[in-house]
C-alpha cells in the first residue's frame, strides 16, 4: 500500500508600485528595466526572508514544485498576465537567493503558470501572488 501524496501550497504576495512596473511589451532603455527589476527583486527578497523567518513560507522538501503567478493589475481592464514575466522572473530569482529552492531550473520548479487576478486593492500598486505547490501530481 502506497502512502498518499500530500499537497502543500504556500503563497507569498509581492506588492509593486506602478513606477517600478515593467512588462514585456514595454520598450525602453536597458538601464530603466534594470533599475525596475532590481527594485522588485529587492522587495521580493525582503518579503521572502521575512516570510521564511515568520514561518509563513517554508522551503519545499521534494522537487520539482509547481509555481503559479497570479497577477493583480491596477484596473478591471483587459490585460495579458504573461506580460508580467520580467517582474515574475525577478521575484523567482529573489526566492532563489532567499533559499526557498536551490535553483530556479526545471529540476526544481515547473512554471511559472500565469493567472489573472482581481485588480489590486491599493491605488497605484500592482500585486503578484506566487503560489508554490509541492506534491501535486503533474
Amino acid at each position: 500500500m502506497s502512502t498518499p501524496d500530500i499537497t502543500i501550497r504556500r503563497t507569498i504576495t509581492i506588492r509593486i508600485p506602478g513606477n517600478e512596473w515593467w512588462t514585456q511589451n514595454r520598450r525602453g532603455h536597458w538601464r530603466a528595466k534594470y533599475r525596475r527589476t532590481s527594485a522588485v527583486r529587492r522587495r521580493a527578497l525582503i518579503a521572502a526572508r521575512d516570510a521564511l523567518n515568520r514561518g509563513s513560507l517554508d522551503t519545499p522538501t521534494a522537487w520539482p514544485v509547481r509555481v503559479i503567478a497570479t497577477i493583480h493589475p491596477l484596473t478591471h481592464g483587459r490585460f495579458d498576465p504573461e506580460n508580467a514575466a520580467p517582474m515574475v522572473k525577478a521575484i523567482i530569482d529573489a526566492l532563489t537567493a532567499a533559499g526557498v529552492w536551490p535553483d530556479d531550473d526545471s529540476t526544481h520548479i515547473t512554471g511559472p503558470d500565469y493567472r489573472p487576478g482581481e485588480p489590486s486593492r491599493e491605488k497605484g500598486w500592482y500585486a503578484i501572488d506566487i503560489t508554490i505547490i509541492q506534491g501535486e501530481a503533474s
